[in-house]
This record gives structure tokens, sequence and C-alpha cells, in this order.
């Protein structure tokens, strides 16, 4: 149907993650030119156990397993069906990332040219409004017997690409599996003209879901070719294939370069907290060490809201109390410092003074903590140690202005920064912000050589 040799294959799993979950059951149907087709089908036992609500949907346990042969069993039997084939799935993109990543597992690559029949229905009709195997066999009145056992939906990947090849007149399917094969493999929600209408210059993209809340925001150089990214690889995560699942539209904004895009890409983040941005999405507060060298203590400052004044005698900052006290942890153990005095370990009920600390009983302190090593000594260690992480000091007698320009559009943007702070087009020194600073920094200090950012001084404008 779609070449000399096609086999419609489905994969039923353990969970979403190629990479975490397993395989459970293989279903595929064999296609080629004036012959019957002919099935095979086979249980396998995945490394981990069926989840309870896999098993209700699927109708697979863990006793069918229990004497299946694992995946390398029938990796052989099953390269050679696949040998020579067009492999057709629906949602082709899961059953391929979990095949390459079995087959992975088993030291082999693995490639086969891949047709996707979610993509192929978008194809030929565009206004299609749901693109799923069961809205398909409802609008197609192809029954779904066995749904959700590998074989039972492989017969019906077969069923509906034969009915959506009697719809349509041959030329016009044919077109369209050679716009589909050669087409990054889109999430089966969005238009098929998606990337198309994507500007190839820098700027910042949201994925949304259903509804007005963002579901990932990222950053690019080139908005057509990041965002195709996402969809032309594997999924390698469970988080990766919900928000292919979730996917329902794209926007973006073109900025003048990746500085634009950045502070952008940061600012959205920090005001929208879209749910699949799971690292740069602040979840704890910042917090900045300050050394009191009069009480010879370490105190934890929060880092958001500060001044552009009150950022000298700052160390870090970091992303959270609790990683700056296992920053301080590391430190102690590499320079011999004392938990205890650093108020990194807690002190027993009733102990009595100057009890040693389970760091000096080991022999990795030396000795602050039950004075067998001069407190004065011991303060100018844990300065020494931190002093890598002491916030760098303004390079500028004044604040600078950073322009960027895209030569291709003219687009131009300016952005002024004083002490690590932007300030706002009305003048004022906004408050420091930890993920602004780690984007500024390496443009202010001249880290960028290749960036087209200009810096200009403007020390008259000082405050």
């Amino acid at each position: 149907m779609f070449s000399p040799y096609t086999v419609f294959l489905d994969l039923e799993t353990t969970g979403l993650s190629p990479r975490e979950d397993g395989i459970t059951e293989i279903g595929v149907v064999m296609l080629r030119p004036g012959e019957a087709p002919r099935e095979w089908s086979t249980l396998v036992k995945p490394p981990l156990p069926i989840p309870p609500e896999i098993a209700a949907m699927t109708g697979i346990t863990n006793d069918m397993v229990r004497d299946a042969p694992s995946f390398a069993e029938v990796a052989d039997t099953l390269a050679e069906l696949l040998e020579g084939a067009v492999l057709v799935a629906h949602n082709a993109r899961f059953d391929y990332a979990f095949l390459k990543q079995a087959y992975a597992r088993e030291g082999y690559a693995f490639f086969v040219p891949t047709l996707c029949t979610a993509r192929l229905a978008r194809e030929l009709e565009p206004d299609l409004e749901h693109a799923g195997l069961d809205a398909l066999s409802e609008r197609y009145r192809l029954g779904n017997a066995d749904r959700h056992r590998a074989l039972g939906d492989a017969r019906l990947t077969h069923a509906l690409a034969q009915a959506m090849a009697k719809k349509f007149e041959a030329e016009d399917v044919e077109a369209a599996v050679k716009r589909v094969l050669r087409r990054p493999s889109l999430p089966k929600h969005l238009p098929v003209d998606t990337l198309v209408n994507i500007p190839d210059g820098p700027g910042v993209y949201l994925f949304y879901g259903l509804n007005q809340h963002p579901l990932y925001i990222g950053k690019a150089k080139s908005l057509r070719e990041r965002v195709g990214g996402h969809f032309s690889g594997d999924w390698t995560s469970e988080r990766g294939a919900r928000l292919s699942e979730e996917l329902r539209r794209i926007e973006w904004v073109e900025t003048a370069g990746e500085l634009s895009a950045l502070l952008l890409e940061a600012e959205l983040i920090r005001d929208r907290l879209p749910s699949h941005n799971v690292l740069l999405r602040r979840r704890t507060e910042p917090v900045a060490i300050v050394l009191n060298h009069e009480a010879r203590g370490i105190e934890y400052r929060k880092a958001s809201g500060l001044a552009h004044t009150e950022l000298e005698d700052l160390h870090g900052p970091y992303s959270s109390r609790a990683s700056a006290r296992s920053t301080l942890t590391t430190l102690a153990d590499e320079y011999h410092l004392c938990l205890k005095t650093l108020g990194l370990e807690r002190k027993r009920k009733n102990e009595a003074p100057q009890t040693s600390c389970f760091a000096r009983q080991v022999n990795r302190c030396l000795g602050a903590c039950c004075g067998e090593e001069n407190v004065e000594a011991h303060w100018l260690r844990v300065v020494e140690a931190l002093a890598p992480a002491r916030m760098p000091p303004w390079p500028h007698e004044g604040p600078v202005e950073l322009i960027e320009r895209d030569p291709a559009t003219g687009r131009e943007a300016r952005f002024v920064v004083d002490r690590w702070c932007l300030v706002s087009p009305a003048g004022a020194v906004q408050d420091f912000d930890r993920e602004m600073f780690r984007v500024l920094r390496p443009y202010i200090e001249g880290r960028k050589r290749k960036s087209a950012v200009i810096v200009e001084f403007l020390a008259a404008a000082a405050a």
C-alpha cells in the first residue's frame, strides 16, 4: 500500500518513557502486494513490573508476562520482520522511540522508515479535529475490537490505512505519504503546516495545551529549527511524551538576537510558571551566603528582591537554602572545615561544650569544634573556601547599555544594566534577579566573544 513491503506495528508498554519503561507486547501486520496479510505477535517480559493502572487499561498482567520472552529473545525475529519495510504505526513516534531504546539496550542501532497514520490523516484532512485512533476508528466506522492490545491495534491501524486509501484518490494519498515521510513527526494535534509558518530567526516560543496557561517556554537562535527539533528526535522521557500529547498550539515572539531571547525567556518563565519548565521554574527562594566576620558565622539572605546597592560581600547566589548548605558541606569536606562550627551539624541535646563533631572523629575536621584548632584560623579557611563563590564586583564605573541588532531584519534591542540589575525604561533600577544575572554576566564581562551585542558605557548616568 505504502511501499512494496509494509509492516503495521503496535506496542504495549509499562509506561510513557522509552528510557525507563519496557515493552510488554508487540503486534505486527505484514503486507506485501498480491499476498494476504500475515500477522505476528508476542508478549514480552519487561524489565520492571507492570503498574496496576497500565494492566487495567491493556489487560496485560504481570502473571501473563512472567514466562514471556524478554525483548532480547525476540529482537532478532522482529528485526527480520521489519527488514526492508516501511513501518506504519499510529502516533508512530511513541512506538519508534521504544523500539530504538530497546535495541540500544542490546547494543544495536535501529532505523526503519516510519509513517504515522495520525499525521497522514491530518495531511489528507487538514480540518480534522481529532486524530486519535479511537476518533478515527469512529469516523471511518472501523470498530475497536481488541483495543489496547498490540495485535488488535496493529490490525486497526491497517484497517484505518485501507479506509483512507479508499476514500481519497491514489495520487493524493501517495503525495501525502511522501510529505509525511520527509517531515519531522509533529504531535498529532498540530496542523501539518506548523513548521512552515514559524520564522527562522531568533526568539522565544510558547507551547500551549487546551487553555491559556503555557505548557513550555523556550528560546532559540532559529525558532523553526529549534521547534522542529522537539519533534524530530525520539521520546526519551515521560515528560517529553506528555508534552507532545498535551500540545495544541504554538506561539512565538521574534527578538533581535540571543540575548533578547534569553532575557525574555527568563522573564516569561518567572511570570507564567509553565508546567514543563522544570529546571528554570522557581520553586524555591534563591539565597546568598553572607559572611559575618565579627561573629565569624554564616548567614543566609534571600537573593531575590535585593537592591543593586546590596550585592557586595554576598556569595552565590544559590537556587535555594538547601543548595547553599549543600555547597558548604562539599567545601567543608574539601577544606577540612567544621560542620558544627558552620551550623551544618546539629548539636545533640545536653551536649557538653566543645564536643567533637562527627567529621573530627573521622579526621575530616581540624578541631575548631573542640578547641584543637584556633577559631580565627578556621574562619580564614572558611573565607578562602568561599572566595570563588563571591559575587563578582561590578566591572564598570557606572551603568552600561547592551545593544543587540539583527542586521537581517533591522530589529534592535537595548538593555541598561547597573550593578548586575536591569534598569527599566523609566530609569528605575530593578531588584536583583538570579536568572537575569546568570544571563547578563557573560555579556557584561565580555566573555561572549562571538556575540553581536555591543556594550556602551554610561558612566555619566551613574547614580
